[in-house]
């Protein structure tokens, strides 16, 4: 090992090799969860784990793993007695405890096993002990760097004074709280701040991120398929319609019917490619220049087709010179005018409108949508947000929608504000910003 190469924290974060990251919990759910993921992503990458705890924590964190792991990979995660390890000699005395840590390294790095360490500090009261803390905390540094290794120290955040709290940041490069991983800016040789989520978080974002990615990967895989198809229907539905005079009212109508679904169809396949796209490579976040007439006479062309196969009237007033611009992103904001939409006509009685407008002053861009249907509770306004929160089980939809329209919103520096009555209809007005000329 040497103290130039990369080691991997997460599937997504990097740290420098002699990664020492100082943990600050508050709560012991948190904490085990974070343990674990620290545990998992080791193991993911071959890496034995030197884990420092209670007996208590010790055989929570054993419990949990046996549910996850296989026998041969819990044999890489070794346990420890913290209070054997740091009490052992009587006062915390650092350079026993670091002689101690060496041994106990020894014979994983003389046979080059890759480690990573955790370890939950543990003292007792004594004369002078957050400068003991501090110096120990110190070399530890050194030996960890030295060595190349990973290494977490926690502590008990309700046990330490905020003013040892920031000492011990001069020794860590990361400062790791429940949710939050930054880079100490009171670290050597560090002059900025990067935030992470914790490790639990990032791991949890992570498999939800790989599942959605996965299911977006088998459409666009069965979309080739199905596109064939479909573009077949909708020649001979076209073809039916031009060379048949004698069809009845009737017939043309469900024909037409035939060809607007085909339509949907692809249209929904193209929005989901197009959303894989951009989420392998992290673009739907990426903030451009756009036009936005253009962009919301497109959706609204789409979404109309959609209303009428839905027996729905999309009516729409579009209040806009033609030269405002976004500082947004094409696709970020077409699945947010889409998905407001899509709600609006799905959740919409039949026969009834849907009433869009789009009002620009200027400055911002004010878009209006109201529809006369199903409607909510208060209660379920208060949750509206929350992914996965469905409200009409009847209805198709995994319920993320207007989780990723809020954060979308968030990121592009507008608001949204929904007013709805339950069996009455749901009104949604959404603000952003419009660029400067």
């Amino acid at each position: 090992m040497n103290g130039n190469s990369i080691m991997q924290l997460t599937k997504k974060l990097q740290v420098s090799n002699g990664g020492h990251i100082l943990y600050f919990y508050d709560d012991l759910q948190h904490y085990l969860n974070n343990a674990l993921s620290y545990i998992v992503t080791g193991l993911e990458h071959d890496h034995h784990i030197l884990f420092i705890d209670s007996e208590e924590k010790n055989r929570l964190i054993e419990e949990k793993l046996k549910q996850i792991l296989s026998n041969e990979q819990r044999c890489k995660v070794h346990f420890y007695d913290r209070c054997v390890f740091y009490g052992a000699h009587g006062d915390f005395n650092s350079q026993t405890i670091v002689n101690q840590f060496g041994e106990m390294l020894q014979p994983f790095l003389s046979k080059h096993i890759s480690i990573r360490t955790w370890a939950h500090v543990d003292w007792k009261e004594q004369e002078g002990i957050a400068d003991l803390l501090e110096k120990h905390e110190v070399i530890a540094d050194s030996n960890v760097y030295g060595m190349g290794l990973l290494s977490i120290c926690a502590y008990d955040a309700k046990s330490v004074p905020a003013s040892l709290l920031m000492k011990l940041m001069r020794s860590h490069e990361y400062l790791m709280t429940d949710n939050e991983l930054i880079r100490s800016n009171l670290y050597k040789n560090t002059d900025e701040t990067v935030i992470f989520p914790s490790l639990s978080v990032q791991s949890e974002m992570q498999s939800e991120m790989d599942l959605y990615k996965q299911k977006l990967d088998f459409v666009h895989v069965v979309s080739h398929e199905v596109r064939n198809p479909l573009t077949i229907i909708k020649a001979y539905a076209s073809m039916v319609l031009k060379s048949e005079s004698h069809l009845s009212p009737g017939s043309i109508e469900k024909m037409k019917s035939i060809a607007d679904c085909v339509d949907i169809i692809d249209n929904e396949i193209s929005y989901i490619i197009y959303t894989e796209q951009m989420l392998s490579n992290d673009l739907l976040w990426n903030k451009e220049m756009i036009w936005l007439l253009p962009s919301i006479q497109e959706v609204i062309d789409f979404m109309s087709i959609k209303a009428r196969t839905q027996e729905i009237q999309l009516v729409y007033t579009l209040d806009l010179k033609g030269n405002e611009k976004l500082f947004n992103n094409t696709i970020g904001f077409k699945l947010i005018l889409s998905n407001l939409l899509s709600n609006a006509i799905k959740y919409s009685h039949e026969h009834s409108k849907v009433i869009f407008s789009a009002v620009s002053d200027g400055k911002k861009v004010v878009m209006k949508i109201k529809d006369h249907g199903v409607g909510m509770h208060e209660h379920q306004l208060q949750n509206l947000f929350q992914k996965y929160g469905k409200f009409n089980q009847e209805k198709s939809g995994q319920g993320i929608g207007l989780y990723m329209v809020k954060k979308l919103l968030d990121h592009f520096e507008g608001t949204i504000h929904i007013q709805s009555t339950y069996n009455q209809g749901t009104e949604v007005r959404v603000e952003l910003p419009l660029a400067e000329s």
